[in-house]
C-alpha cells in the first residue's frame, strides 16, 4: 500500500480529504490543524471510497509505545465513546482537544460553513467526519487529547518487546454529510477486510421472542429462588419469556467487603476472581422430589418443563471472573491466572486492582 507523506504543501488522498499546508482538510473544512510532519496518510481501498483515508505516523526510533499528535483540534463539536472503565464504554461531547479523553475508541466530529473563502457558509451542508482507531499487526491504537488541543493517537503492543517505529493504518477516516450513513460506512469492514458488517450477519432464532436477563432484577444477588418467581411473574402479566439469560451472581466467587449501601459496589465486584467451577451455594438447592443436591440442573428443568423457556443461558466473563481466576483455591489450580488483572492506559482508572 502506498504510502503519501508530506513532501510538498498540499497532498490529496481523495478529493475530499487532504493535508494542506499543515491542515487536515475534509470537504475544504479545515478539522485540525498544525498537523506534524510525522503523519501520513493512505487512501482506502475499493470502489467510491472517495472520502476514505486512513491516518499514519513514523518516527526514528522503535518503541512498544508511541503517543502521536496528529493535529490541533478547536472550535468544532465532536461526540466520542471512550473506555471509562476496564470493561465499560460512555459517550462523551467536547469542542476541543483537550476535550477528548483517554481511551477514545471512536470520534464524529461536526464542521459547519463553507470552506476557506466560501462566502455562503450558512448554506453549505454540515461535514460528519469519523476517527476510528484500528488495530495493526500487535498493535493497538486509541486517541486521546492533551491540554494543548492536540489530538494524539496512543499506539501500543502491550509488550516490550514488541516494538516499531512506524504504522500505516492506525485510525481510519470517513466523511460525508449524513452522520448515520458515515457511521455506517466507516465501520462496512470494506477496508480492512478483517471482519463482517453487523448488518450481514446471521441473527440466532432465538432473539425474534421475547426474553429475560436477571441484572437488573437481581444484579449479583441472584438466586434460584428469584429466577423462578420472575418467570412466574412474567407468565402471569402475560409476557412469558422464551429464553431466559442468568446473568452475574451465580458463580463461585471470593468473598469482598461490600457497602450495604450500594447496590453494586464496582472496586469490590470487579476485583473478585473466580474460586470454582459449579454454581454457588444460592443455586445449590434440593429438589423436591429428590434429597440429591441438584443446582442449575433444576432450574433450567423448571425453567423448561414448567414456563416454557426454549433457551438458557448463563453470563460469565471473559477471564472466567471479572478479575479473572484465583489459583489458590481448591480446584482451580490448573487454570492459568494470566488474565488475572488486566493493564489500562496510564491515568485511566483500573477498578480491578487489589
Amino acid at each position: 500500500m502506498a504510502v503519501l507523506g508530506r513532501q510538498s504543501s498540499t497532498i490529496t488522498m481523495t478529493p475530499r480529504i487532504s493535508i494542506n499546508d499543515g491542515n487536515l482538510v475534509v470537504h475544504g473544512r479545515n478539522i485540525l490543524t498544525g498537523v506534524p510532519d510525522n503523519i501520513v496518510l493512505t487512501p482506502g481501498k475499493g470502489v467510491g471510497l472517495v472520502a476514505g483515508a486512513f491516518i499514519g505516523a513514523t518516527v526514528s526510533h522503535s518503541k512498544s509505545l508511541h503517543i502521536f499528535p496528529i493535529g490541533v483540534l478547536e472550535g468544532l463539536h465532536f461526540m466520542c465513546c471512550f473506555r471509562f472503565k476496564l470493561w465499560w464504554m460512555t459517550q462523551r461531547m467536547g469542542t476541543s482537544g483537550k476535550d477528548v479523553p483517554l481511551e477514545t475508541q471512536f470520534m464524529l466530529v461536526e464542521s459547519k460553513g463553507g470552506g476557506e473563502g466560501d462566502e455562503e457558509e450558512d448554506s453549505s451542508p454540515t461535514i460528519y467526519t469519523v476517527f476510528l482507531p484500528l488495530l495493526e499487526g500487535l498493535f493497538r491504537s486509541v486517541l486521546q487529547g492533551n491540554e494543548r488541543n492536540e489530538v494524539e493517537i496512543y499506539l501500543e503492543s502491550g509488550d516490550s518487546a514488541v516494538q516499531t517505529n512506524q504504522g500505516q493504518c492506525l485510525v481510519y477516516m470517513h466523511a460525508g454529510t449524513n452522520p448515520f450513513e458515515v457511521i455506517t460506512q466507516a465501520g462496512s469492514g470494506k477496508h480492512m477486510k478483517t471482519f463482517v458488517h453487523r448488518e450481514k450477519k446471521k441473527l440466532p432464532s432465538f432473539l425474534h421472542w421475547f426474553g429475560w436477563c436477571t441484572w437488573d432484577a437481581f444484579y449479583t444477588d441472584v438466586t434460584a429462588e428469584g429466577v423462578e418467581q420472575g418467570l412466574e411473574s412474567l407468565t402471569k402479566g402475560g409476557t412469558p419469556p422464551r429464553f431466559l439469560i442468568i446473568d452475574d451472581g451465580w458463580q463461585q466467587i471470593e468473598k469482598k467487603d461490600k457497602d450495604s449501601n450500594v447496590v453494586v459496589q464496582e472496586g469490590a465486584q470487579f476485583a473478585s476472581r473466580l474460586t470454582g467451577i459449579k454454581e454457588n451455594e444460592k443455586f445449590q438447592k434440593n429438589d423436591h422430589n429428590s434429597e440429591q443436591v441438584s443446582g442449575l440442573k433444576h432450574v433450567v428443568d423448571v425453567a423448561k418443563q414448567h414456563h416454557n423457556v426454549k433457551f438458557l443461558f448463563v453470563w460469565h466473563a471473559l477471564a472466567g471472573y471479572w478479575g479473572g481466576v484465583k489459583q489458590a483455591a481448591t480446584g482451580m489450580e490448573q487454570y492459568d491466572t494470566a488474565l488475572a488483572y488486566p493493564v489500562m492506559c496510564p491515568g485511566v482508572e483500573a477498578t480491578n486492582q487489589t
